[in-house]
């Protein structure tokens, strides 16, 4: 999926059909992101203007979603260790911008210095969808396969779910941040 800025000269269309994967830009976001639900669990949070839980700065909506996140990945006990939220400016860097888990931007979930979820929002005058999304594979060399052009420097890589809680957030994530979610509105 291209960001909502890059062009379609990016990619090799070629290359992408003959490996199966459909090109397509998303309204959010800046760099490339590859959405495969054998490879990665994607997540789109919606909440309207009129919701008492919406943000209406757009840096505190990341933050807050990046804050459900990490408490439904710790109910469901697969919050690696390590595990931080960051708070700051977004990476601008031209790897950060070709490929989105090569960056770091407000609110999403790291470990170390590699993101381990990725966010990105959508505003309308109706409210936001805050997109996010982890991994259980690592996306990067199969991103780089169908790049055209070469990634000025190593790109930073995203942190990895391990494989035995694949299962566990495959059928619990959605109901844990749906709880995480519903609980802060009680708590507003």
């Amino acid at each position: 999926m291209l960001g909502s800025r890059q062009s379609e000269r990016l990619i090799d269309l070629e290359r992408a059909a003959q490996r199966n994967i459909e090109v397509i830009r998303r309204r959010s976001g800046g760099g490339i992101v590859l959405v495969d639900p054998h490879r990665s669990l994607w997540i789109d949070i919606e909440i309207g203007a009129d919701d008492p839980r919406y943000v209406a700065e757009p840096l505190g909506m990341m933050e807050q979603v990046g804050r459900w996140w990490l408490a439904a990945l710790a109910s469901l006990d697969c919050a690696l260790p390590g595990i931080w939220q960051f708070v700051g400016q977004t990476d601008t860097d031209a790897n950060a911008e070709l490929v989105c888990f090569a960056g770091h931007s407000h609110g999403e979930l790291m470990v170390e210095e590699s993101k381990l979820v990725g966010l990105s929002q959508r505003r309308t005058r109706d409210g936001a969808r805050v997109q996010g999304q982890l991994h259980f594979i690592d996306p990067t060399a199969e991103i780089l396969a169908l790049i055209v052009e070469e990634a000025p420097r190593p790109l930073r890589r995203p942190a990895i779910v391990d494989e035995q809680v694949r299962d566990v957030l495959n059928d619990g994530l959605l109901d844990a941040l749906t709880s995480v979610v519903g609980a802060s509105l009680g708590n507003r």
